[in-house]
């Protein structure tokens, strides 16, 4: 039995995005280039987000998750790696870059979510990853979308309205 429709999954990541979206249209290049202490600026934590989400899309699409990201060598669960990896790689891009990955990778993610049916939400992550040797492999896949399409924007907005001196 599905835990959660299409539906329900899509409208929450409509939520998220809409707010991350929100907090940046208006936002010029220099606003996006605001830096906070750990280095980061409103810039990275969108090309990052970004990223994951072109992660998101692989692993949606049944495609190899760490080549999506670019991490490949890196554990399945060493995220700190990985995202120095994407901050490194990413830092370059100029903001109207960041802008364009940020629309096309959530394009993406909405191009895989529709290929899916309710049912697919439930089946494991590892029928969408099955060389991937992650310990919560059996977990449904709805929980990857859960947690990149809709938590890990929260958090990076949440991130990026600090730097702009924003409430949260």
């Amino acid at each position: 039995m599905t835990t959660y429709s299409r539906e329900q999954v899509l409208e929450a990541v409509d939520r998220a995005w809409t707010a991350l979206e929100g907090a940046v249209e208006d936002l010029d290049d220099d606003q996006l280039l605001v830096t906070g202490a750990d280095g980061w600026s409103v810039k990275d934590h969108l090309a990052h987000v970004a990223a994951w989400q072109l992660s998101l899309a692989a692993l949606l699409g049944r495609r190899d998750r760490h080549r999506a990201l670019g991490v490949a060598g890196t554990g399945p669960t060493d995220f700190d790696a990985k995202n120095a990896i994407l901050h490194r790689r990413l830092a370059g891009l100029v903001p109207d870059e960041v802008r364009a990955l940020l629309r096309g990778a959530h394009e993406l993610v909405l191009q895989a979510l529709y290929g899916l049916g309710d049912d697919d939400l439930d089946l494991p992550y590892a029928d969408f990853q099955p060389a991937d040797p992650r310990p919560d492999r059996d977990q449904p896949v709805v929980g990857w979308v859960g947690g990149m399409a809709i938590g890990h924007v929260e958090e990076h907005l949440g991130y990026i309205q600090a730097l702009l001196g924003r409430p949260g």
